[in-house]
């Protein structure tokens, strides 16, 4: 959810619009693990618990190119449908956008695929979060939140569905191995010569990011 983080693999679509969503039945677990990055990755499941549910962001795309993001998302995932009656807008104004009158709209969502080989359940408890890596979830939960001015209520949803309980986390900021963590990023663009893109995380983070991360140390308390 957050913008840099987005937008580090493929910039967003033209005229692309992102509208905060609770999606009934879902619940969040890092039940995936990179072994380049030896870390987990959080994944979103159908939950069988009760008034389970997960946040995050919807946005339109055209139906032929559903099949390049089934690409994009690679082995790990797979797309799964969600009835649209599933689905809670945090602004009435962006469900009247999103139906426009009595269209019917299908809702995707991609979850982690069980039979992969990059999936594992919460027995593999040797295997921990990055911190760089929940750090860049919970800030894009707090810039979701900024931008709509939900005053906290869906960085309240974040903190009560993130499904940290049980699973070890690892400090790993001095060194980040998470690929699109802000310095990482910096970096990056800084050594591909690519000035334009270098001077837009600057001001991310010099702007942005140092508010985000207090914030969620003020929520998490970590």
């Amino acid at each position: 959810m957050q913008t840099p983080a987005r937008t580090a693999t493929a910039p967003d679509p033209e005229d692309a619009v992102y509208f905060p969503v609770k999606i009934q039945g879902m619940e969040r677990l890092w039940n995936l693990w990179s072994e380049r990055g030896q870390q987990r990755i959080l994944g979103v499941e159908q939950s069988t618990v009760p008034d389970a549910y997960v946040n995050g962001l919807i946005f339109a795309v055209k139906k032929d190119q559903l099949s390049a993001f089934d690409e994009r998302e690679g082995p790990a995932y797979q797309r799964i449908k969600i009835p649209f009656e599933n689905v809670s807008f945090y602004l009435d104004n962006h469900r009247d956008f999103v139906i426009q009158g009595d269209q019917s709209v299908d809702v995707f969502i991609y979850s982690p695929r069980k039979t992969s080989n990059f999936y594992f359940d919460k027995g593999h408890n040797q295997k921990k979060i990055a911190m760089s890596y929940l750090n860049v979830v919970r800030t894009g939960c707090v810039e979701v939140d900024r931008k709509h001015q939900l005053n906290s209520l869906f960085i309240n949803d974040c903190f009560m569905t993130m499904g940290l309980d049980g699973y070890l986390i690892e400090d790993d900021r001095e060194e980040p191995r998470y690929p699109r963590y802000p310095s990482t990023l910096l970096k990056k663009a800084i050594d591909s010569g690519n000035t334009e893109k270098a001077e837009e995380i600057q001001t991310f983070i010099e702007q942005e990011w140092k508010h985000y991360l207090n914030t969620i140390y003020e929520k998490w308390g970590f």
